[in-house]
């Protein structure tokens, strides 16, 4: 464990530092092996105390359900009707990566079936060629997840493709299955027709029922816990009724699976309540035991047709890379589609619990068998370990063009890319746009994203609400209210502000791979995030999420603009008022004297020490005093150390008060602060005279006027301005955005 510390801190050694972490699968496939007759069941201690034989049954039923629960949950996750509305591209790769390798497989292995000398030879080669042909969702997803590349653009198009590519597996199982038993034909076709009906009935009758569950439960709220163990009760008779009909027990619950709607509330609930004691504690059992079927020393020792059998499913899986390649090549860059098609020839856990189903009924050796166990090993560990090397999705939002406010001309669109979470967020979104100048020459567009945790979903869902074309879910009613409240205001501000609205539900840690590529899509200069803290109307510290605390970081790290922090702390005015007294900046009037001065206007204040942050901030804040209702005040604090010398003013200082010199509602006003200490009580003083401060974080950036207030920041995320204000110290209702400029890469 140490030594792999020792490689997670160079973040440069990305190969060894994925193969030291705990890939959940290939973890389980080596304690499987260990536990084995590979290794500690050839001592008879451990085969006879440990290991009986009549505890083998036991695990086995364990595993059993763990498998079921594990099928059962991947299938409710899916969105069939993502399937349905696949594009050309989802289909083509789907199908053709799943059927051509098959067919190709089986051209080429004809003449070996044509020589086979008995049935389960050839039930082997054709074994191989369509389990390595197929591309099963549930491990696609577990290997995105891994690599973190769920809401990368490939992890997408690798997820749907997987749902076709694996859906169409479950029809040839089925299928496969009814005509491969020992029984008359008749039998065998009373098998299918009783299968299919049940199936009928799954889609026809209790999809109908969980609808109107589902419309019956009050939004936010969690279906009945009746109803959720009706579920599993129903679905366990489907397994039950799949096995009584000699078909693959497992091809029934992932069936039923498939008619769950999915997501909240109905798939969530079923989520919530399998994937702690039967997902977490017995799926894992069943990996073990699996892997403790095999015996890897067989497969270095006498074995007939080893050579041909390991070039099999090799060659197999060169058939299928190639395939996916030349069928992505059309869409995509050749990187990417190398990466897609490594991807899609992931193989874990259902390739596995296949070949056990094999080996128990006899239909395969356990030389063969163990071949198989570690062809699968190794490919879950190599596969992983190519793709965080060949792909990275952070490098598609590296700011190599820039993307910021302070490189706008000074009457241009402005590109604003706002996330909302909580309906709160909605309101103070609002009451920060009305203070940016918008007209017909500089509007303002508006691109609005509900960011939703994903519950009861495997794959991501991107909803675009603006041209009602839900991308990956039929569902619209996720962000009814949000999309409610910014089409109004749309319309409320018609010919000077533009809103769109997307709506994305994935995992919390990959929330940010949405927001960059919406604002790569939209060219937008800033990206609006919502504090994680929430302060009443009374001042009154209400809740914190450190969820959305841990997206923020991963925002300011990697966001290909800028970033603004915004947060209320309650409520000075509800709205501003227009009365505007001139000011003459060479006087310099107190702040407190302005305050008095333009009560009625609604005030904003930059807190201005340099630097890029600053210079971003100001820039903002410039464009919002073309408003004449709004007071702006450019509150400069210089060390004493710049007091004496000419360059005190930057460049960037001097052209934004050149721009707004003509402007009456502007003032600026000099202050000189020895230290840190004198900056606290220059912030706090002012921090009840204006209704929005805009702050640079101006994070890894040492100046006199700072010292000493790194060391005592509550939130680095704020820079140090900024978490003065949102201290508990200060008594302020005031909106606080803190703005952090592009980051750029050379």
């Amino acid at each position: 464990k140490k030594f792999s510390n020792v490689y997670r801190s160079q973040p440069r050694n990305r190969l060894l530092t994925f193969v030291f972490s705990n890939h959940f699968f290939t973890n389980l496939i080596q304690t499987g092996i260990i536990l084995g007759p590979t290794f500690l069941r050839k001592n008879d201690f451990v085969k006879n105390q440990l290991f009986p034989r009549h505890s083998h049954e036991a695990l086995d039923v364990v595993g059993m359900i763990g498998y079921f629960t594990f099928m059962f949950l991947s299938a409710v996750k899916m969105d069939v009707a993502m399937v349905i509305r696949s594009g050309k591209k989802v289909m083509t790769i789907g199908l053709a990566s799943t059927i051509i390798p098959f067919a190709v497989g089986l051209l080429f292995q004809r003449q070996q079936i044509a020589e086979a000398d008995d049935k389960l030879t050839v039930n082997s080669i054709v074994g191989i060629t369509s389990i390595q042909s197929l591309t099963t969702f549930p491990v696609v997803s577990q290997v995105l997840e891994e690599l973190k590349l769920t809401n990368s653009e490939i992890g997408r198009l690798a997820l749907s493709s997987s749902l076709v590519s694996g859906l169409l597996g479950a029809l040839i199982d089925l299928v496969g299955k009814a005509f491969s038993m020992h029984l008359e034909v008749a039998k065998r076709l009373r098998n299918l027709l009783v299968a299919s009906l049940s199936i009928a009935v799954a889609v026809f009758v209790f999809r109908p029922a969980m609808v109107w569950v589902v419309k019956r439960t009050p939004q936010g709220g969690s279906v009945k816990a009746a109803y959720v163990f009706v579920t599993l009760a129903v679905a366990t008779s489907y397994v039950i009724l799949f096995d009584e009909l000699r078909l693959a027990f497992i091809v029934g619950a992932f069936i039923f699976g498939l008619i769950v709607p999915p997501g909240p509330p109905f798939g969530s609930s079923l989520v919530e309540t399998l994937e702690t004691v039967p997902q977490a504690l017995f799926f894992p059992v069943f990996v073990a035991t699996t892997a403790m079927k095999a015996d890897l020393t067989t497969v270095f020792g006498p074995f007939d047709n080893r050579g041909f059998f390991t070039a099999l499913i090799y060659w197999s899986a060169i058939e299928k890379f190639i395939a996916c390649l030349l069928l992505a090549l059309p869409w995509m860059p050749l990187l990417d589609s190398v990466v897609l098609s490594l991807v899609l020839n992931s193989k874990g856990v259902v390739e596995a619990s296949i070949h056990a189903y094999q080996r128990d009924t006899q239909m395969m050796g356990l030389q063969l068998y163990s071949l198989f166990l570690l062809s699968i090993l190794v490919n879950a560990t190599v596969i992983p370990v190519l793709v965080s090397i060949l792909y990275e999705p952070s490098r598609r939002y590296a700011g190599y063009h820039s993307r910021n406010i302070f490189a706008l001309r000074p009457v241009s669109e402005l590109r604003v890319l706002a996330c909302v979470h909580k309906p709160h967020h909605v309101a103070s979104t609002m009451k920060l746009l009305d203070t940016l100048c918008r007209t017909e020459e500089s509007a303002v567009a508006l691109y609005v994203i509900h960011l939703l945790e994903q519950i009861g979903h495997a794959t991501p869902i991107f909803i675009t609400h603006q041209k009602q074309k839900k991308s990956e879910s039929s569902d619209s009613s996720y962000s009814h209210d949000v999309v409610v409240a910014f089409d109004q205001y749309e319309r409320n501000n018609m010919g000077c502000t533009s809103a769109q609205i997307f709506t994305s539900i994935s995992h919390a840690k990959f929330m940010q791979e949405d927001v960059f590529t919406l604002a790569l899509d939209k060219l937008t200069s800033i990206i609006l995030v919502p504090f994680h803290r929430k302060w009443g109307i009374d001042g009154r510290i209400e809740s914190e999420d450190n969820v959305l605390r841990a997206l923020n970081y991963r925002i300011l790290d990697t966001a290909p603009c800028s970033v603004g922090i915004l947060y209320d702390r309650g409520s000075r005015k509800a709205t501003a008022a227009i009365e505007v007294v001139p000011l003459d900046s060479e006087t310099a009037p107190s702040d407190s004297d302005a305050s008095s001065s333009f009560s009625s206007a609604y005030s904003v204040c930059v807190l201005y020490l340099g630097g890029r942050d600053d210079h971003e901030a100001l820039c903002l804040a410039t464009r919002m005093a073309r408003d004449s209702g709004l007071e702006l005040t450019i509150h400069h604090l210089v060390s004493k150390e710049d007091t004496n010398t000419t360059n005190r003013l930057s460049l960037v200082l001097k052209e934004a008060l050149q721009k707004v010199s003509n402007l009456p509602n502007v003032k600026y006003i000099e202050q000189v602060v020895e230290d840190g200490p004198q900056t606290a009580m220059a912030v706090r003083a002012i921090s009840s005279n204006h209704d929005l401060f805009v702050v640079g974080r101006r994070v890894g950036v040492d100046s006199p006027q700072t010292t000493g207030l790194a060391e005592w920041s509550e939130f680095p995320e704020l820079g140090v301005i900024g978490d003065l204000l949102a201290s508990k110290d200060v008594e302020t209702k005031a909106s606080v955005l803190v703005v952090q400029q592009q980051k750029q890469f050379k």
